[in-house]
């Protein structure tokens, strides 16, 4: 099941590759903060992300929900973009309230 992450961007990288890169992060059920880099448009739906956005603001990454165990749940963001941290790690235990149920209109 694909659910939304809520995250922060918090600041824009580099113009290249086209659209740009930027860094978001979130923090997992331990507390630890983690960063991912990609384009914009992997963590904004509605709103573009753009050079001289008024960061941090507001983001969401696309996850897959492995498991749910209580108000913990287990994601991979590896579904659909590729999603990893610098080390390669895609696997994230946060608590079921950073989520946010994907639309599943076609």
């Amino acid at each position: 099941m694909q659910s939304m992450l809520r995250c922060e961007a918090v600041r824009w990288v580099s113009d290249e590759p086209f659209p740009g890169w930027i860094e978001v992060t979130f923090t997992d059920a331990d507390g630890q903060l983690w960063s991912v880099f990609d384009k914009p448009p992997v963590f904004d739906s509605s709103v573009e992300l753009m050079r001289d956005a008024p960061f941090p603001v507001a983001a969401e990454l696309t996850c897959e929900v492995l498991t749910v165990d209580q108000d913990l749940v287990t994601i991979s963001t590896l579904t659909p973009w590729g999603v990893s941290t610098d080390d390669g790690r895609s696997e994230f235990t946060v608590f079921a309230s950073q989520l946010i149920q994907a639309d599943a209109t076609p």
